[in-house]
């Protein structure tokens, strides 16, 4: 098994991220639907107590795994769905979600892949979580596009007031 970082199948699987989260930022359920295999499954994971973003991720005796949210892609498209239907005509926060596509590892082998993303999320500018996406990928051959089978997230609160 030969593990590779093409620059061509890296950049393909960095646009796939940036398509995901390009979604989730629009609500747009049919391109988010899209960009999985139909068997597909996300999970998100939360720690606390909240840390700061600033690189003291050093865990405390109080931290713990808060959260261990397992969906397949129907479950988490229903969820989108249905944030949006509550949503609806109610004033709320601008909710921005961005991968950090420069520090994002790919590692590419044949039709596999796998990247490790982090990112960001804001309420109306203002940090809010930030944590590590972490996808699987695979492709039916060289000629088609990738498709996440699965994605993990680990998500850090922000504490009160930390900016971006």
């Amino acid at each position: 098994m030969t593990a590779t970082k093409e620059p061509a199948s890296a950049a393909g699987v960095k646009s796939t991220i940036e398509a995901f989260f390009d979604a989730i930022n629009a609500e747009d359920t049919k391109a988010l639907q899209a960009r999985f295999h139909p068997k597909a499954g996300l999970t998100i994971i939360r720690q606390d107590p909240p840390l700061p973003p600033d690189g003291s991720r050093t865990p405390t005796p109080d931290s713990r795994i808060s959260a261990v949210n397992t969906f397949s892609i129907e479950q988490f498209i229903a969820l989108i769905e249905e944030g949006q239907k509550q949503r609806k005509g109610k004033p709320g926060p601008k909710l921005h979600e961005a991968p950090a596509l420069s520090e994002t590892q790919v590692t590419v082998d044949a039709l596999f892949a796998t990247a490790v993303s982090p990112f960001t999320v804001t309420f109306d500018g203002v940090l809010h979580h930030y944590g590590q996406m972490i996808f699987n990928f695979w492709k039916e051959s060289e000629k088609t596009d990738w498709r996440i089978q699965s994605a993990s997230a680990s998500i850090l609160q922000c504490l009160v007031k930390c900016g971006v």
